[in-house]
């Protein structure tokens, strides 16, 4: 009896294993949905078209970009992690959705790491320190030596308590012990724009978005938070070339699938998208557009994940931060 029961189980597995596989082989045979929890034009928004367009060309089945903005992405987070999980809704997730929001919000319908499967890391744009033209400080050293004394009364721009520029101000104050006023506001428009006005002394802007601004001299840049530079402002330093290495920071861009995604589909998403990435015009795309391709796949955008998770939840407990 034991061996019949084994031989029937075995052969039960066997055939779950056939039908995934032939489910495997066969995908796509219709559209796939890339979920973007930002509203359109952002830097998740454009990196999402970018990489869905080319990834339709080669899979033969349209690539559909889907916006649900809303709640810090967890509107769209929750979409996806309810979906149905054949291969055929994604998320476009950042930082914000997979190693930030869960220090921020215990109370989540979902678990931003077991919730999804990573596919891959696609895209990055480095936190660039900006400040007011005004400002007395041409460097970093410079504004943190200003930062020091009381006649600096420095400020910074954020888009509100637990976001990544308010991450980012952390960082740099218990860094280099600066005193510098946290300002919140309402999303990354009014806090850039603030800064512009005079009203903030500086902010935190992803070189996606803050590339005209700098270029254009109503934002100085004075680092860039990444240990290198940025192709889009070659001209800026790296805070780790200036002697602060540890204070990274980047807004990026990964494809995830929800949990139960069979891995043979997320094996396959994973290769296209690599040779997605590979294609020139897919990278002159995401460079024109303040996004540096990446292109960590799978196992290697998981360990990422927990990496950046504990370094942003480091920072979220010890300066007590706690979400709108």
């Amino acid at each position: 009896m034991k061996t019949r029961i084994v031989a029937a189980s075995a052969a039960l597995a066997a055939s779950v294993l056939a039908a995934v596989a032939a489910h495997a082989q066969d995908y796509p045979n219709k559209p796939i949905r890339i979920v973007v929890p930002y509203s359109a034009g952002g830097m998740t928004d454009v990196v999402a078209r970018v990489i869905g367009q080319k990834l339709g060309e080669r899979l033969g089945q349209p690539v559909v970009v889907d916006n649900k903005p809303g709640a810090a992405t967890i509107i769209g987070a929750e979409a996806v992690a309810g979906a149905k999980p054949d291969g055929y809704t994604l998320l476009a997730a950042t930082n914000t959705t997979l190693t930030i929001n869960g220090w921020l919000y215990p109370n989540l319908r979902y678990d931003p790491v077991k919730a999804f499967v990573p596919i891959a890391l696609v895209a990055a744009a480095p936190s660039v320190i900006v400040v007011h033209p005004a400002v007395k400080a041409k460097t970093l050293d410079e504004l943190v030596k200003l930062g020091g004394t009381k006649a600096g009364n420095l400020s910074y721009a954020s888009y509100g308590n637990g976001s990544s520029a308010h991450l980012a101000g952390e960082m740099l104050r218990t860094r280099t012990r600066m005193e510098v006023l946290h300002v919140p506001y309402k999303g990354s428009a009014p806090a850039k724009a603030a800064v512009m006005a005079g009203e903030v002394s500086m902010t935190f802007e992803p070189a996606f978005t803050g590339v005209p601004q700098i270029n254009g001299g109503q934002l100085r840049a004075l680092a860039v938070m990444s240990g290198k530079r940025s192709a889009a402002l070659p001209e800026v330093p790296s805070v780790a070339e200036l002697g602060y290495p540890g204070m990274e920071m980047s807004a990026w861009v990964g494809l995830v699938a929800p949990a139960g995604t069979p891995p043979a589909i997320v094996s396959k998403l994973a290769t296209e998208i690599e040779k997605v990435l590979a294609q020139p015009e897919v990278q002159k795309q995401l460079l024109s557009n303040g996004a540096e391709p990446v292109g960590h796949y799978q196992d290697a955008f998981a360990a990422y994940m927990r990496e950046e998770s504990a370094r942003y939840g480091k920072v979220i407990a010890d300066a007590h931060i706690k979400a709108d």
